[in-house]
């Protein structure tokens, strides 16, 4: 649940901002210039603490799945022997 004086960073463009005032689904924040604007909870997210966002840029750094073996050429593959039926 957020609550007065949380840092939260809105969903659509990822600007930082303090919440001032809760009512009910509605926020009032303050932003870095000062202003103050009503969002609603929805538009809003937690901000990252600073180990939470060191992790974050951790994890971005390694990739997700391993990568992908290179193929070796069609002349070092080894083919599968072919078997010839003896002629009778």
């Amino acid at each position: 649940m957020i609550q007065r004086g949380d840092i939260v960073v809105e969903r659509l463009t990822g600007r930082r901002a303090m919440v001032i005032q809760v009512a009910g689904e509605e926020l009032t924040c303050r932003f870095a210039d000062g202003r103050p604007e009503d969002r609603f909870a929805f538009e809003v997210e937690p901000a990252l603490t600073p180990l939470a966002s060191l992790l974050a840029l951790i994890m971005s750094l390694f990739p997700n799945r391993p990568p992908e073996r290179p193929t070796a050429p069609v002349a070092d593959r080894v083919r599968p022997l072919l078997v010839r039926q003896p002629s009778a």
